[in-house]
């Protein structure tokens, strides 16, 4: 079995999991890249779920024994951090973020449920969602992965969501140059 193929069979199952206990996630990260731009491995996964520090502790009674957390504190860091690590028996990383923003909560609401293997489904954010997300990143490899998605998904993208949530980004953040980004990129690739 190959590292592609464990990672999206140990997301799902995870997903899975966290659905029956009534939780909402997406994937966000190297996955959803591979997904809307540019297929590409990944060291693991990272979900984005629907709930908030306060619910630390529902969060922690969804996750299936077969998912080592790696924090001595998981309860603490979720509250803290708003993120743990985990690990299953294979060794997939999956990076649990919770649902800080009411942008998070948006992104999980418009998330996409896939089929990228036979009989594997994942819910990945939407390609604008995570053109978002890699956009607000100060990481530069993030902004890479924005264009390589643009490039792929072009005329699909719903540009007026992207540009509206990114012009809110900017009075956020204190960022003037998020929209500007984007429209080089979309010009770019059109």
């Amino acid at each position: 079995m190959n590292i592609v193929q464990n990672q999206l069979e140990s997301v799902s199952r995870l997903q899975n999991s966290l659905r029956v206990a009534g939780i909402r996630s997406v994937v966000i990260g190297g996955i959803a890249v591979a997904v809307w731009g540019d297929p590409r491995v990944t060291k693991g996964a990272d979900l984005k779920v629907l709930l908030t520090r306060e619910q630390a502790a529902q969060l922690l009674a969804a996750i299936p024994p077969e998912y080592q957390i790696e924090s001595s504190d998981p309860e603490g860091d979720l509250r803290q951090l708003g993120f743990i690590f985990t690990r299953d028996k294979s060794g997939v990383r999956i990076d649990l973020l919770l649902a800080d923003l009411g942008f998070d909560q948006k992104a999980i609401e418009r998330g996409c449920e896939i089929e990228p293997l036979p009989g594997v489904n994942v819910v990945v954010c939407s390609p604008e969602d995570l053109i978002i997300y890699k956009l607000i990143s100060t990481r530069a490899y993030d902004h890479e992965d924005a264009r390589k998605i643009v490039a792929r998904q072009g005329a699909k993208l719903d540009h007026d969501y992207i540009e509206d949530l990114l012009g809110q980004f900017e009075i956020a953040l204190d960022d003037s140059t998020l929209v500007q980004s984007y429209q080089r990129m979309k010009l770019a690739f059109s």
